[in-house]
Formats: C-alpha cells, structure tokens, sequence
C-alpha cells in the first residue's frame, strides 16, 4: 500500500479494492469499479476505547468500518451517556453530515482496535453522483437503522430490565455470536457499564441482572466473553 498526506495527524493508506467486496454497501460493484473507489479511500488505524468522532464537531468525512466495531454514543461525557447502536465491520457512520453539511449527531467510540476506510466529502458526493446503487443502497441502511432506533424506543417504554436485558443478548448474539458446543458465544466484549448505557439503567443493575441469568444456567460468564446457554429461555423472557 502507498503512504498519502495525513489525516487529523494520523498517517492514512490507499487500500486494495477487493477489500471493499465485504462491505454492503458496495456489493454489487464490479472488480474495475471497486479499484476506482478505492483510490478514494484512505485508512486509519485506531486503538480500543478511542473517541473516533465527537458530537457536536463539524465533519467532512466518511467513514467505512473495514475491521472491528464501534458505539454510536449521544452525550459522550456528560454523564448521561446513551449508546444507541453497535456498529461491526462493514457497516458505516458520518453520512449525514456529508449529506447536509450538519454537525455530527452522535458519538463514535471504537470498542475494538480499528481499520477504518475514510472518503472525503467531495469524493463522496462525486461517487454518489456516478453510482446511484450506492445511494440506494444508503436509503436503505438508514431505513433500517430508523426501526432499528424505534424499536429500541419500544423497549426502553415498554419492557422491564430483564426483558431489556434479553432482547439486548438476543441482538448481541445475532450480530456477533460464535456457536461452540455449550452455546453461543457473544465475541464482542463490552463493560457492563456499556450494557447499562445501551438499556437505560444503571451498572449495578446490570451486575444483578446478570447475575440471576446466570444463577438461572440461561448464561454463563466464566470467561471474559458471555455465552448464552439458552436461547429459547432468554427469548421467553422478552414479551
């Protein structure tokens, strides 16, 4: 790969088109055009527990999660902190701001050491022009995220912390699970303040929560990673 100028202080790399093909929203591009994109994508590399982008911050750029993942975090460091989503390797963030010149609207704070492909916005807006499956592509990921959020709404209104709790370890289990031969295991490691921060109670509440699961054989957290050792117990707990 070749050195380009730095961006915000970190020295930034071209990458390989083919390692494009996994994320979605270029999957129907063809070799030759995955090549011309990735002229335009320069690379990051960040460390666990960073502050990728800040809120509030004006934005030019955006962003490609090409390894590892991030919170989508609303008010990072006012002590009332919300994660609103889990982002994983392929997915992307800073669109809107690219879109309409606004501030950033959330928080980005990587859970895992990161690989991230970044564009620029007036590359941006110059692919979007030229491709217009990739501005479909984006509808439909917004649309997906915005019941994603209402229906993270509808939980937080209407369930209890154990359900809360649940349907967090089912979503969990669906975007990062391995099965092994006790369960599923959930790979992405996260605090139990970062469970609390992403269904509306407290660490304590959490640890409690937990706890019972656990004493209940739905869970086992013996290891650094949680394993659910019963899906269908779990599901049952969500109404």
């Amino acid at each position: 790969m070749t050195a380009v100028l730095p961006i915000k202080g970190i020295v930034a790399m071209t990458i390989d088109g083919r390692l494009l093909r996994g994320v979605p929203l270029f999957r129907e591009f063809e070799d030759a055009e995955l090549a011309e994109i990735a002229k335009i994508v320069h690379t990051e590399t960040i460390g666990k527990h960073q502050l990728v982008v800040r809120e509030g911050d004006p934005g030019d750029t955006f962003h490609i999660l090409l390894r590892g993942s991030v919170s989508v975090v609303h008010g990072a460091g006012d002590g009332k902190e919300t994660i609103l989503a889990i982002l994983k390797e392929g997915d992307f963030f800073g669109e809107m701001t690219i879109l309409d010149s606004s501030l950033r609207s959330a928080s980005i704070r990587s859970l895992t050491d990161l690989e991230v492909g970044i564009i620029r916005r007036d590359d941006f807006l110059a692919l979007l022009g030229r491709n217009p499956t990739i501005g479909r592509s984006l509808v439909i990921e917004l649309s997906e995220r915005l019941r994603a959020a209402n229906a993270l709404l509808a939980t937080l209104a209407s369930q209890d912390i154990r359900a809360r709790m649940a349907t967090l370890l089912l979503k969990l289990s669906e975007n990062f699970g391995e099965k092994t031969d006790t369960g599923v295991r959930i790979s992405l490691r996260l605090t139990n303040q970062e469970l609390a921060n992403m269904i509306g109670t407290t660490r304590e509440t959490v640890n409690r929560t937990l706890n019972r699961l656990w004493d209940e054989h739905v869970i086992d957290m013996r290891t650094a990673h949680i394993v659910i050792l019963n899906v269908e117990g779990l599901t049952a707990l969500v109404p």
